[in-house]
């Protein structure tokens, strides 16, 4: 598939973000899964290498997977090859199977870490704030949504700021 995608894609000028499996399990309902912990993401890449051929990094997928590398070896590893298209930012508490979606300042994942590693590796694209916990109101995902974008903004500003 990518060996005849990436060069149509390349000629297009687009670059590719393939998404990692999402839940990482090594099958779902009887098909087998491509990427299922970190280190995964550099077989996909290697398929074809090419500034075409990228990663839609989902780092609350990546977290919850278990692996050789954790979170932020992934963000060092493929913000460091210049491989990310764009980033999921949203964080989890757990593992698979039993993980949950949380909002950005509860979960594992320390998220000023990981923004300051994106930095730190070049990393300069887009962060989209990723399955936002709802909140009681009126409207549940808005609110969320509103929140997670005030979390990324202070957190950018304040990395910016040093």
């Amino acid at each position: 598939f990518l060996r005849e995608l990436v060069p149509v894609a390349e000629e297009a000028g687009v670059r590719l973000a393939a998404h990692p499996d999402d839940p990482p399990l090594e099958t779902l309902r009887g098909t087998a899964r491509l990427v299922i912990r970190p280190e995964l993401y550099q077989r996909l890449l290697d398929i074809v290498p090419s500034r075409a051929n990228a990663l839609e990094f989902c780092q609350g997928t990546i977290a919850e997977m278990h692996g050789e590398m954790d979170v932020y070896e992934a963000i060092a590893r493929y913000a460091g090859q210049g491989k990310i298209g764009y980033v999921h930012f949203r964080n989890v508490r757990g593992k698979v199977p039993n993980y949950r979606e949380v909002f950005m300042d509860e979960g594992d994942v320390d998220m000023i870490r990981a923004l300051r590693l994106y930095h730190q590796h070049g990393y300069d694209g887009v962060l989209i704030p990723d399955h936002t916990p709802s909140m009681a109101c009126d409207a549940p995902w808005h609110a969320g949504m509103a929140w997670a974008l005030g979390y990324m903004g202070a957190a950018i500003r304040m990395i910016r700021e040093g």
